[in-house]
């Protein structure tokens, strides 16, 4: 046994052995050998998603009951989290929200990792129908939320009432320059062919070019080509713009902060929408990904985010737990005559995708 200064000098070294490491270890080593209390959890996984779009204390919930850290990596755009995986093979992520439209050319691309039902038990409260909006999306990905876009726009400022794709895309002189439009190739094209009258599935050359001149056309109305934050400084909010495309859940939450926001579904229909959690192939965490998963769909959880986010969720579940004012949001859940109008967009040929890809690059070019 060691003497009492013996020990003293033994446990110095120890710290200072300790301390050499923890340089060489860039600082962090510093962190656990000193003060390991002060170390995050052992584990973390990584979720790749829209900003705004988790409810925190879920996350914080979800690491009380397994230890497990939740780090979110923000993307503004679907291209830019494309962009993202095709630069990493998603390398460094673990789970990524993407719309179930996209889930097939994911899993082409080797991103994705099969779901493993029986580690996803919540699984039993997805109807067959979400899971098969898609090629692949049940194999591949886990629904999660689904909704609609409809035009958002200033009830005191406008001065007119918005009932037509047109008012959006031929809006009245007074709105030049008070327009945001999403830049989303896809979005833009199937939505200007609803304000033409014809199904945004309807690939021949007669209904795109007239679709990509409506766009033109409507370019000398638009500010800005983007995505509308949701904060008190909103353009919207603050009335820099009166009309802007949005989704769904985005128009309530803005709503609640200014009551002047209307919104409403054109007449023509409109484009619905599918969110999903996928596990990227890549994960080293794979199991604790699914355990994720099937955490956010337990019919409380689910509930949970819906009422956050603003959005109708997929899960038969949530019902008994969401708010009888969430529930009869008409926003939320549009009536079944306005879903008999809408429709679930198609992939279209690439040479399609191709040409309205390089037609938003010349819309959002400043002149």
């Amino acid at each position: 046994m060691l003497g009492k200064r013996s020990w003293e000098k033994w446990a110095w070294l120890r710290i200072w052995a300790c301390l050499g490491q923890c340089v060489l270890g860039c600082g962090l080593g510093l962190l656990l050998c000193v003060a390991p209390s002060l170390a995050g959890p052992a584990e973390e996984l990584v979720l790749l998603n829209w900003a705004e779009y988790m409810d925190k204390s879920l996350l914080a919930q979800f690491e009380q009951e397994t230890g497990v850290h939740i780090r979110e990596v923000f993307f503004q755009t679907e291209d830019e989290r494309d962009g993202l995986l095709a630069q990493t093979s998603g390398v460094g992520f673990d789970v990524v929200v993407v719309q179930a439209k996209d889930i097939e050319a994911y899993a082409r691309s080797g991103w994705l990792a099969p779901i493993e039902e029986e580690k996803i038990p919540n699984l039993a409260h997805i109807p067959n129908k979400w899971r098969t909006t898609y090629p692949e999306t049940d194999r591949y990905a886990v629904p999660w939320q689904w909704g609609t876009f409809g035009i958002g726009y200033r009830k005191d400022l406008l001065k007119k009432e918005i009932t037509s794709w047109m008012d959006f895309f031929r809006p009245i002189p007074e709105a030049k320059g008070r327009l945001l439009m999403l830049s989303d190739a896809m979005v833009m094209r199937t939505l200007a062919m609803k304000a033409t009258g014809r199904s945004m599935n309807d690939f021949t050359d007669p209904s795109l070019k007239e679709a990509a001149g409506l766009l033109r056309e409507q370019k000398p109305f638009v500010h800005t080509y983007g995505y509308l934050g949701l904060g008190e400084q909103s353009p919207l909010i603050t009335g820099q713009y009166w009309m802007a495309l949005l989704f769904n859940g985005d128009a309530v939450t803005l709503a609640k902060q200014n009551a002047n926001i209307g919104f409403v579904i054109p007449k023509e229909g409109t484009l619905l929408w599918e969110d999903c959690f996928a596990i990227l192939a890549a994960s080293k965490r794979k199991d604790l990904a699914a355990r994720f998963i099937h955490f956010l769909h337990q019919p409380q959880n689910a509930a949970r985010l819906a009422e956050f986010t603003n959005y109708a969720s997929v899960n038969d579940g949530v019902n008994p737990f969401l708010s009888a004012q969430h529930r009869g949001n008409m926003t939320i859940y549009p009536p079944q005559e306005v879903l008999d109008r809408s429709e679930f967009p198609k992939n279209p040929p690439p040479k399609v995708t191709r040409f309205f890809k390089n037609l938003q690059v010349q819309l959002m070019r400043k002149e």
